[in-house]
């Protein structure tokens, strides 16, 4: 299974607007370039983020964007949904398919739903601890 890079983009846009608290809010030109992603691009991800509920906008000078739920709350599979357009739903299975075809899909489909059942089970602060982890575990020689 691959995922987009819409989807790795917008877990990394996620990622850095966990690490500013509940307070703040941050703009899309100090992620873009802080991580190097494309302006443009993640402009495009944060409607659909917003769309799907998970971000809240802010207007104006100090404006921006932050979560709208906490890291726990956000599951990969929510993020998932709103970002990738494959997968969302399940194959059709119909009457006229030969039984070579209906055995494919429903194998297909119980995958689909094991991964997402997969996706549910993590959220953004499991993503957050794996990068806390990546930052304590890095050692600096001067």
């Amino acid at each position: 299974m691959k995922f987009s890079k819409k989807t790795e983009y917008g877990l990394r846009f996620l990622l850095s607007l966990s690490e500013l608290g509940d307070d703040k809010f941050m703009g899309i030109y100090h992620i873009s370039l802080r991580h190097a992603i494309p302006m443009k691009f993640l402009e495009a991800i944060a409607v659909l983020l917003k769309k799907a509920g998970l971000l809240e906008v802010k207007k104006g000078a100090g404006g921006g964007y932050k979560l709208k739920h906490s890291p726990e709350e956000i599951s990969l599979l929510m993020v998932f949904e709103c970002l990738e357009d494959t997968y969302k739903n399940e194959l059709n299975v119909s009457g006229d398919m030969s039984n070579n075809q209906k055995a494919v899909t429903l194998v297909l489909n119980q995958t689909i739903t094991d991964v997402k059942a997969l996706l549910a089970q993590r959220t953004l602060a499991d993503i957050q601890k794996e990068y806390k982890d990546l930052n304590a575990s890095l050692m600096y020689y001067i």
